[in-house]
């Protein structure tokens, strides 16, 4: 520990994109709360190499937290160190291997792919869902399509996958594109893997006179304001929480650098972080009546679970029946108001566990049970753990 002086950090992330600015903003948060580091912060591969490493650590660096893709050299150095190490989707030089002083944040992919098919769902507008995968082998797009279509598929539609593994090399070939688009049921709602390849795929549109969102609605990934606002029409986009992605990275780093016992527990751990928002710019279709119902009942639903809410108050609430809104969820949702609802609360429990050291009796009062055992019981079926060994992972 360095109790008098600030912790040196080397931070490596790719600044090309908004991820990688909004992970730096996050770590910037989490040091506005009084912690005390001095950055050294590279923005590419060219810039992060294995000397870089080696070099950073001549001059003492505490602690590293590296977001750089196809940095595998770099990743070769830190594999055999045992400074401190947060990684944020990044991989290669054995850097997996290291099982100390080591730890991962990830953005979810799988949690990307459900909430982007619910989301072309709620629409209620197509008959027809694809995947357009990324143009090279990623893991992320692999994970993010395969979460797209197995939400999709429990609601009884197969998607239409334009991956490396239906299409293999024929995935970067135009005329390919066009012609996957062009023998699409029409209409169609479309997730990209990320935005730029949801530029890809609007681009083809044009060029094969598909209209845009009439017949096809595309979703991209990652919600980048120089694209998404700059293309024509404007790419509607989901955001991960990037922000929220650099302060648990921080927050990990400055756990393992102030504590011995924590640091042991990282031997590898992975962290991952959610969905922000969706925003609908012009390539999705506003939402059905339906689908704006549904939307004023999840913003009412997250704000007032925790409190105990039943489903009659959600009704009461949209000034709708009972029966009524019980059938738009099963329409749009395909899940019943009572399991939304209880989906928030143990949220809710969630994050207090995470956060704080609060009695499980407590936790269970300013979530709405009326007994800690019902929410323990529930907790453990639904988790497959303890609340009391699911804070303790966390701690």
């Amino acid at each position: 520990m360095k109790p008098n002086h600030p912790y040196r950090i080397t931070v490596a992330l790719r600044m090309a994109g908004i991820a990688g600015q909004d992970k730096l903003n996050g770590i910037f948060e989490h040091l506005s709360n009084g912690h005390r580091w001095q950055l050294s912060i590279f923005r590419t591969a060219q810039e992060f190499t294995g000397e870089t490493v080696l070099r950073e650590i001549d001059r003492g660096s505490d602690g590293f937290i590296v977001g750089i893709p196809d940095a595998e050299d770099a990743l070769e150095i830190l594999s055999k160190s045992s400074i401190p190490t947060v990684i944020m989707n990044a991989g290669g030089g054995n850097i997996e291997k290291r099982n100390s002083n080591i730890a991962f944040v990830k953005s979810d992919s799988a949690a990307i792919g459900q909430a982007a098919a619910r989301e072309l769902l709620r629409q209620g507008v197509y008959k027809c869902f694809g995947y357009a995968g990324y143009r090279v082998n990623k893991d992320w797009s692999l994970e993010r399509g395969v979460a797209f279509a197995n939400e999709l598929k429990k609601v009884g539609y197969d998607s239409q996958m334009f991956d490396i593994k239906h299409f293999a090399e024929n995935i970067e070939n135009p005329k390919t594109i066009k012609e996957w688009l062009k023998k699409l049921p029409k209409p169609c709602g479309i997730l990209a893997s990320c935005d730029d390849r949801a530029f890809e795929i609007l681009d083809a549109c044009k060029e094969a006179g598909i209209r845009v969102p009439g017949e096809i609605g595309i979703l991209g990934i990652n919600n980048d304001p120089i694209l998404c606002e700059n293309s024509e029409p404007r790419l509607s986009s989901v955001q991960p929480d990037f922000i929220q992605e650099g302060r648990l990275a921080a927050d990990i780093l400055g756990r393992m650098l102030s504590s011995a016992s924590y640091r042991k527990r990282q031997c590898g751990n992975v962290y991952k972080v959610g969905v922000k928002q969706i925003v609908h710019r012009d390539t999705t279709h506003p939402l059905s009546q339906a689908g704006l119902l549904i939307q004023k009942a999840l913003v009412f639903i997250e704000k007032n679970a925790a409190k105990g809410i039943s489903v009659q108050d959600v009704a009461n609430h949209l000034k709708i029946s009972y029966s009524l809104l019980n059938l738009r969820f099963n329409e749009l949702m395909h899940e019943s108001v009572y399991e939304t609802i209880l989906k928030f609360r143990l949220k809710s429990v969630q994050s207090i566990l995470k956060s704080s050291d609060e009695p499980i009796e407590l936790i269970a009062e300013k979530c709405g049970w009326a007994s800690s055992a019902s929410l323990k019981k529930i907790f453990k079926e639904r988790f497959k753990m303890s609340m009391r060994d699911y804070r303790a992972s966390f701690n």
